[in-house]
Order: structure tokens, then sequence, then C-alpha cells
């Protein structure tokens, strides 16, 4: 680990560094990104039984931040599915706050976690999860890269009465464009280079097509790996993207992608659940029972001036939802 000053100054770079990425990044599916993740990215799922943990600390997960929010609605589209599979970013230790966990455990599902933070990942082995992993962080870019990343720890002297986890999942990738200083009085940091991937990446290298539901806890780097997805053609199709907003950056522009690219917003808060329009799951009655409460709810939240523009925001604030 290394301090924020020593990776903002310059000349850091290696020569070699400096020449490949001048040649051109490689793109996310060239084979030789595809074979390194193979090979060196990817730990294939554990074939020993779950280990539980006994930290003291961990049973407030469950009942922690938006946990049983999105617990809710994953339980709502995906209870009564056997076998699927998954994707969880920010995984942290494949158990605290874990949105996929259940599904592995209850439901026979697998899938993929991804944890950058190389004493997160170190846990996350240890439980023993029955799914593919990595230690990398998801690619901002359309391109794989290495990219700063800011671990996250509670402070010694904190007289916060959380879970130390509470700290830890708040590690993210060091950027100048949103302002992450948020948990800065609460946590200790420290500073590392890691790997990074475009999501579609690791889904062409496990020769995945479909993926079930995708979890995001990516601390503000959210929709650029969600629109790098969005955009390529890769031929995978993700069927629900469950997604943290705690920067509050799915501006217009982002919605609008999401529904141009097939995708209903079925609830939002701090998080957001989007499912595709096409998919089966919509024609569920508690999936339209949803989507009709979001509707009158923001309706009612809407000012309306008379009579007729009630009839007609109605049926616009009800077309958005469905449409």
């Amino acid at each position: 680990m290394y301090s924020k000053e020593w990776f903002l100054q310059t000349g850091r770079t290696t020569d070699g560094e400096t020449l490949a990425r001048l040649a051109g990044p490689l793109t996310a599916v060239d084979p030789l990104v595809l074979q390194a993740l193979r090979e060196r990215y990817l730990d294939p799922p554990s074939s020993l039984s779950f280990s539980p943990i006994t930290h003291a600390f961990f049973s407030d997960s469950k009942e922690a931040f938006t946990w049983p929010w999105i617990n809710h609605y994953l339980k709502l589209l995906f209870s009564g599915q056997r076998g699927g599979f998954f994707v969880e970013a920010g995984a942290l230790d494949g158990v605290y706050l874990s949105n996929t966990l259940w599904l592995e455990r209850e439901l026979d599902w697998t899938g993929l976690l991804i944890e950058p933070d190389e004493a997160n990942y170190a846990a996350l082995k240890e439980r023993h999860r029955h799914a593919w992993s990595s230690n990398t962080c998801i690619s901002s870019e359309t391109y794989p890269k290495k990219t700063v990343f800011v671990s996250h720890s509670r402070k010694a002297n904190s007289k916060i009465l959380m879970s130390p986890w509470s700290h830890r999942s708040h590690g993210h990738e060091l950027r100048q464009d949103i302002d992450q200083s948020k948990h800065d009085l609460t946590d200790d940091m420290a500073y590392s280079r890691v790997q990074c991937f475009p999501l579609v990446s690791y889904l062409v290298a496990l020769n995945v097509t479909s993926v079930d539901v995708l979890t995001l806890d990516i601390q503000g780097t959210e929709v650029e790996v969600i629109t790098n997805f969005l955009v390529a053609s890769s031929g995978v199709t993700i069927r629900v993207i469950v997604t943290e907003n705690e920067y509050d950056n799915f501006d217009d522009k982002f919605l609008g992608l999401m529904k141009d690219r097939g995708y209903v917003l079925l609830a939002e808060g701090k998080d957001c659940v989007f499912v595709r329009r096409e998919d089966p799951l919509m024609q569920r009655p508690e999936v339209k029972f949803v989507l009709q409460y979001y509707a009158m709810k923001k309706l009612m939240s809407t000012t309306i001036s008379t009579p007729d523009t009630t009839v007609d925001k109605t049926e616009n604030t009800m077309n958005d939802v469905t449409a």
C-alpha cells in the first residue's frame, strides 16, 4: 500500500508500461485479455463446504443499510427460480451485505464475485463460496486498465459502533470527478494499484451468455460500467440489474439509455432495480403491482394544475414505467 500523494505525482509509470499504453488499449474481448483473465484473474468455485462467519459483528449485516430493501426485490423476482447465474461486484468478504449469498445457498445458483481489495478478497476466499471469484475491479472504460484503488478501514480510535466491514465497504476507484470524501472522517485509507476489466470481458471469458442478476456496489462507477456494457455488442444479456446510486449520478441521459436498451425501472431508492422489458418476470402479478405503485407515487409527487392535465399526466406516468 502507498500514500495518495505517491500515486498523484508524475513520473511513476515505467517505460514499458508507457510504450504499451501508447500502442493502444486492448479491446474487452481481445483473445489476450480473455486468456489473461482465465489464467491469472479468475478463481474457480470452491469445492469445499461453505465456511460460516463467527465474527460477532457479522450478525448486524442482514438489517444494515439497504440490504433488506434489495433482498425484498430479489426474492420477489427470483424466489421460485432454482439455479441461475449472478454477478456481484463489490463483494467484500462474500458474506457481509451480500446480495447473492442466499441465491447460492438456498436456490443452488452460482456466479461471479468481484472484489478488488486484497484483504477483503482473502476473507472472501476463506468463505468457500461456490462461485467464480476475481481479485480485480470492473473497468470504468471499454478496455482493461490499471487504476488506483482506495481501501477503507475503521479508524483505530473510532467510537462508531458499526461492523468493521461497513467501513471496508467504502473502498473505491480513485476519481477526480466525484467527491468521494464523505467517509474520510470515519475511515483510514490506503492506496494500491489494481487490475480492472470491462464487465463483458469476465462474461465472455467464462462463456456466459445470460446473467440473471447483476448487483453493483462500486462506489460511484456504476454508470460507466453499465453504460459500457449496454453499448457493447457482446451477445450477452442481463435480465435484472440492481445497482447502488449513492452519489446520485443517475441522470436523465443514463435513465434514457436504460429505457432505450430495453430496461424498466422497477423500484428506486438509494439503490435501483432494473428489469428487461421483454423478460417473463415482467408478467408476474407482483411485478405489475410494484410498477403501478411507483407510477402512482410518481404521479402524487407531481404538481398538477387542472383535472384535464391530471388525466394526461396519469396516462403519461403509467406509460413511462411500463413502456
